[in-house]
């Protein structure tokens, strides 16, 4: 029978589909029978971009368009050639803009006396998104309702037996979908929201030329000598509630944490969206990274504890920015920019905001800051260069 036109119906009976079921059976057949000739990109092109997978084998599971793909490719990379799906019966169900169809086929791969044919069965869920249906959840099985070769159950059974798969599936697809929660939110952790939603599509990201961002960087001063006296477990307390805070003092001006590396802290305005307030956010932030280890301190000393002192220094420039590493990749940015925003830090003294000339010139104007001119500081490596001390007014 042409199970792609018709359907068969509870009581055994076929009809012919309605307009929504043609819709959706036509979604179904192209992702399928595209990936039967080994046309991925026709297949992808009615997958949803959070697709799940799990098939009959432990290692057979994806979520996302990305690693769906990536699973095919390996697919097609061992076996490239072309093969036949025949269904032996197909049924649709639709609810509201979901829409379920599963069906026993026949996979022919090969012809003449090599050629092997496998039975199975495929469960396929699909959404309506902006008016289109694509593929959201894919399951393939092996059928267990087979008595002898040729015989089969009576269609009651057989729709007995589908509902409680769709339990299952739907059980599966309720545990993917935390799993893949769980997922995106580790992955938010490590990177923008921008660049990990462009890594989960293309599986990879580009790397960027920002033409001006603004970089902090912060250092405690004496850290080195003040952990040969605290306890590990003491220092790396203190360090998490002050890194804790700068992570939401960031949060709070829109700027992205790049990273830490021992005591030092580094954040930057206008990444990964360019934006022409980078340099106001960053100093802002700054300013109150300051106020806080300031306030930190005070407790500290009325305590009788050892306390953080710190130096931040801000820079304005272009770098270029994207992801380095494979397993333990890490969002990162580069040039002279990056070099000149840490020698500002260096360049500093405790307690202030030491900003270079270009940061100054894009804040001076704003009404919000009042400055303390440096004049000429020589800068390790960048000879002397004009700085400028940052206050709150």
């Amino acid at each position: 029978m042409q199970a792609g036109v018709l359907r068969m119906e509870k009581d055994g009976t076929i009809r012919e589909p309605t307009a929504t079921e043609t819709e959706v059976l036509a979604v179904h057949d192209q992702f399928w029978q595209c990936y039967a000739r080994r046309d991925l990109d026709g297949r992808f092109a009615v997958a949803a971009d959070d697709i799940t997978f799990f098939g009959t084998a432990l290692h057979e599971r994806a979520v996302g368009k990305a690693q769906y793909r990536a699973f095919n490719e390996k697919g097609v990379e061992q076996y490239p050639h072309a093969f036949t799906i025949e269904y032996i019966w197909k049924e649709v169900r639709i609810w509201h803009e979901t829409a379920w169809v599963e069906g026993d086929t026949y996979w022919t791969m090969g012809s003449g006396p090599e050629a092997t044919r496998d039975l199975l069965r495929q469960t396929t869920i699909l959404k309506r998104v902006a008016g289109n249906w694509l593929v959201t959840h894919v399951h393939g099985s092996d059928p267990d309702y087979r008595l002898r070769e040729g015989e089969y159950m009576t269609y009651g059974d057989i729709h007995t037996r589908n509902k409680d798969l769709e339990r299952e599936v739907m059980q599966r697809t309720e545990e993917l979908r935390a799993e893949k929660k769980r997922s995106d939110a580790l992955l938010l952790n490590i990177l923008p929201e921008e660049v990990a939603e462009e890594l989960k599509a293309k599986g990879e990201a580009d790397a960027k030329l920002i033409d001006q961002v603004t970089i902090l960087f912060t250092d405690f001063k004496g850290f080195t000598a003040m952990s040969e006296h605290m306890a590990p477990r003491d220092l790396v307390r203190d360090l998490n509630e002050c890194f804790s805070a700068f992570d939401r003092i960031c949060e709070k001006h829109g700027i992205e944490k790049i990273k830490t590396i021992g005591d030092s802290y580094m954040a930057v305005g206008g990444l990964p969206r360019p934006n022409s307030t980078h340099a106001m956010d960053a100093v802002h932030a700054a300013l109150e990274m300051r106020d806080f280890i300031a306030e930190v301190k005070v407790k500290k000393i009325a305590a009788g504890l050892p306390y953080f002192e710190i130096r931040i220094g801000v820079h304005t420039g272009p770098v270029v920015a994207g992801i380095v590493g494979v397993k333990k990749f890490q969002y990162d940015i580069w040039g002279d920019t990056v070099n000149t925003a840490s020698r500002m830090e260096s360049s500093g003294e405790v307690g202030q905001v030491n900003i270079s000339e270009a940061t100054y010139a894009l804040v001076k104007d704003e009404g919000s800051f009042t400055f303390t001119p440096r004049g000429k500081v020589q800068a390790k490596g960048k000879g002397e260069m004009e700085m400028y001390f940052v206050h709150q007014t």
